[in-house]
């Protein structure tokens, strides 16, 4: 239908809401854009191209937060609410932003004072800019521009009082520092940090663009605009209506993602296409390794299933770029893996490299020449000894220094297939030495570590491990039955009866079974010692650790007294006469106080269980700033960080609570993205949110309480998917579901902890572990679940 003649405050109110759909766009886009918008009206035409022209000269005058010089300056109030208006920072035909200080002289405190015209904005823009003044008010991070106060003017005019950000939009800033491209992705991971935490307040932004992300004086980066943003209880996106058009969304072309031309509403992963377009962008006139490449490409894929699943998912492959990790995004292959691993560890892995190759031509030749006739054993004999050496070399020297690097999971497990290969070979001898018996049982206590040691990075096949870790006690069982004596024999036996220990209780709940290895190993480590001190540490080391495993199954059986009086005992006992003898006690000074405080922790004792825990948490950084790759470490201050987070919720500190939470899943991440074929990370992870969803439930945050815990159910899912056989991670998931229903307060029909249980029924049978007794599920850890009735 055609239009009739617009009055002058018709046009510019229309021209107004188009410009704020044009503003962000490509500069060689907009003007083509807007003519597309007026459809012909040459008035309102004239009227937005106008207005573009001034914002080329003065760009982001009445963007949240901005500080920009327009043409004409209106007359200004002499002061808004407890503020003195300074001066005019920006203005528009929408209204303006002044700089401001407050009135009282008490303190010092400069802001932006942002004044809305209702009479010359539609109802629409109203409540848009309204709406930011609410998404605002829930958003208190350092790379995000904050309200701190709002209302109406006399005349009824809204107004906001934010965050004074004198900066520059991220791209010129870019181009007239000449920033370097660790300076750009220094911005980009902090942008990526901002935007996620709207994401955890379930805030999307719609529109990340240049013009909304601020590099202030100090090179800090600000993200403002929120003004389109969703909210939880919007279910549908702002629109613009522009004169005889049809409804169109509220975005910017060109950073928007495809689907939301098509009519789509936004969610997380527009956020994420917009990211990645921008980081596109920032690198345009600089770095082009294919690896970033292929990050842009991912998070800026045209269908959102094929870009990365979080910001967090695209944050930590920019991290993995810039720290020489493997990159997700670019391949998954093996050989790359290695390849990444190859250029964090050159040394290491020179020597692995090396013995690959020797490994790979000598063992096949040496093993079946071992078994060849008499005639040749001479030859056999020569050639089998450089071969073992080799192995030595593998297995003693490399293989065990490499394990405890976080991020080589992919290069032991390229070692492996060599290693089954010698073992293989070897078992195929009845009459061998008993020297190479026990380095059988060595390199097949290593294999059974990759494929489920606890503690370690490993695939998760515990089925597995635990049939090795069988068969390496039965072969280091027959070397001792050959030489009672040898005390490396004896230490090899006495981790592999450890592992068979935390085996049968961590994923067979067999603590009957548990107790009789750790009994075997107390007695062969005492049978050790007995033989005197020479080359007595291994087996003194694992008669300290035997001691930690006891403490974990009196735990489990709620012996708390009985094992909180054997572990302060035990600590008293690391004198420094014992630390000379075991090499150091620093080990084993952190994981008793550890366990001393996991007691106090299960006995609701969380005050008492702080200092110890202070104790483990010094001693675990100082071990890993001194070995900043090892996984062990790493693992153990993220577990003891976790359990100060609870520490700290049961003495009533919950902001602390929620610190600590904080840092022990930053660390679990850490752990995760460094070993991708480790089961262990994520269910770590989950183990570390759902100590932040605790501490942000007590909190009164229920929404980021819920994102932790489905990332927590999806983490546990994904294992349960993997290993569909394995009732541990059901157990594992049952308890995380458990916790769902438990923060479920504020529907009485449960429908969002319902939804979670009723998913991961896609995964395995819910109700049927539930009723198995047998499965190891504890009846007080999932309590909630079995209380909660979900209709399927």
């Amino acid at each position: 239908m055609k239009r009739g003649r617009m009055s002058t405050g018709s046009i510019d109110r229309f021209a107004l809401e188009l410009l704020s759909q044009a503003l962000d766009m490509p500069s060689d886009q907009r003007e083509d854009w807007v003519r597309n918008k007026c459809a012909g009206d040459a008035a309102l035409e004239k009227r937005v191209l106008g207005l573009l022209a001034t914002e080329r000269a003065h760009p982001g005058a009445l963007k949240t937060g901005g500080a920009r010089h327009d043409a004409v300056e209106p007359e200004a109030p002499e002061r808004v609410g407890a503020y003195r208006i300074i001066e005019t920072i920006g203005q528009g035909g929408m209204g303006a932003v002044y700089k401001g200080e407050r009135a009282s002289g008490n303190f010092d405190h400069t802001v932006a004072i942002k004044i809305i015209r209702p009479g010359v904005l539609s109802e629409a823009l109203i409540e848009r800019f309204e709406r930011e003044r609410q998404i605002l008010a829930a958003l208190n991070h350092p790379n995000i521009a904050r309200l701190y106060d709002g209302g109406e003017m006399e005349d009824g005019s809204p107004y906001m009082i934010m965050e004074y950000v004198d900066g520059e939009p991220v791209l010129s800033w870019a181009e007239r520092t000449g920033a370097s491209i660790r300076e750009r992705l220094d911005l980009f991971q902090s942008l990526c940090g901002a935007v996620q935490f709207a994401h955890q307040n379930l805030i999307i932004h719609r529109d990340i663009t240049p013009s909304n992300v601020l590099v202030n004086k100090d090179g800090l980066v600000k993200l403002i605009d929120f003004g389109i943003s969703k909210s939880p209880d919007q279910t549908a996106p702002a629109r613009f209506t522009a004169p005889g058009s049809k409804t169109a969304m509220s975005y910017t072309p060109g950073y928007a993602a495809p689907e939301r031309s098509r009519g789509a509403v936004a969610n997380t992963l527009s956020d994420v296409y917009s990211l990645g377009k921008l980081l596109s962008d920032l690198l345009k006139s600089g770095e082009t390794r294919p690896e970033l490449m292929a990050i842009i490409k991912c998070a800026t894929a045209n269908e959102p299933e094929d870009r990365y699943a979080s910001v967090d998912a695209l944050n930590e492959d920019v991290t993995n770029f810039r720290t020489g990790k493997p990159v997700s995004a670019f391949s998954d292959s093996g050989a790359y893996r290695f390849r990444k691993f190859v250029g964090r560890h050159k040394i290491t892995v020179a020597s692995i490299a090396a013995v690959i190759i020797g490994l790979s031509a000598t063992l096949a030749a040496t093993v079946v020449q071992y078994n060849r006739a008499e005639a040749a054993l001479a030859v056999a004999n020569d050639r089998f000894t450089q071969a073992r050496e080799l192995s030595r070399t593998l297995v003693f020297d490399i293989y065990d220094e490499t394990q405890k690097i976080s991020g080589s999971l992919e290069a032991r497990k390229a070692l492996a297939g060599v290693v089954r290969d010698y073992v293989s070979g070897l078992e195929l001898d009845e009459t061998a030495p008993e020297d190479v018996l026990v380095e059988v049982g060595i390199i097949t206590s290593r294999l059974a570590d990759l494929y489920g040691g606890v503690g370690i990075a490993n695939l998760g096949e515990n089925e597995q491990s635990m049939a090795l870790f069988l068969d390496a006690q039965k072969t280091l069982n027959d070397a001792l039955a050959r030489n009672p004596a040898d005390k490396t024999a004896i230490a090899e036996l006495l981790m592999v009866e450890r592992m068979l220990t935390m085996q049968n209780y961590y994923h067979k709940n067999d603590l009957t079974a548990a107790h009789a290895a750790n009994d075997r190993a107390l007695a062969l480590a005492e049978r050790g010692l007995a033989l005197g001190p020479d080359g007595e540490r291994p087996i003194l080391k694992h008669f300290w650790s035997i001691r930690t495993d006891e403490l974990q199954l009196l735990d489990a059986e709620k012996r708390t007294e009985e094992a909180l009086g054997k572990v302060r005992q035990w600590r008293t006992e690391l004198t420094p006469e014992m630390a000379e003898r075991l090499g150091g006690s620093a080990e084993m000074e952190a994981y008793f106080a550890s366990q001393e405080a996991m007691l106090l922790i299960d006995d609701n004792r969380g005050e008492e269980a702080m200092e110890p825990l202070t104790t483990a948490i010094t001693l675990r950084s100082q071990q890993l700033s001194e070995a900043p790759e090892n996984y062990y470490y790493k693992v153990q201050l993220m577990v003891a960080q976790g359990e100060m987070a609870t520490a700290l919720r049961l003495a009533g500190d919950i902001a602390a609570s929620r610190d600590a939470a904080i840092e022990a899943v930053k660390l679990a991440r850490e752990i995760m993205a460094e070993n991708t074929e480790d089961a262990g990370g994520p269910e770590g992870l989950s183990a570390m949110l759902q100590k932040l969803a605790t501490a942000e439930f007590n909190s009164d945050n229920f929404p980021a309480a819920k994102v932790a815990i489905e990332e927590a159910a999806t983490l546990l899912e994904k294992l349960v998917e993997q290993f569909p056989t394995d009732p541990f991670y059901q157990v594992r998931l049952l308890n995380v579901l458990s916790q769902s229903v438990e923060f479920d307060t504020e529907d009485a029909g449960k429908s969002w902890s319902c939804g979670l249980i009723r998913n991961a029924g896609l995964y395995f049978d819910v109700q049927a572990t539930l009723d198995n007794p047998e499965a190891g599920w504890e009846e007080d850890q999932i309590r909630p679940l079995l209380d909660v009735s979900c209709e399927t």
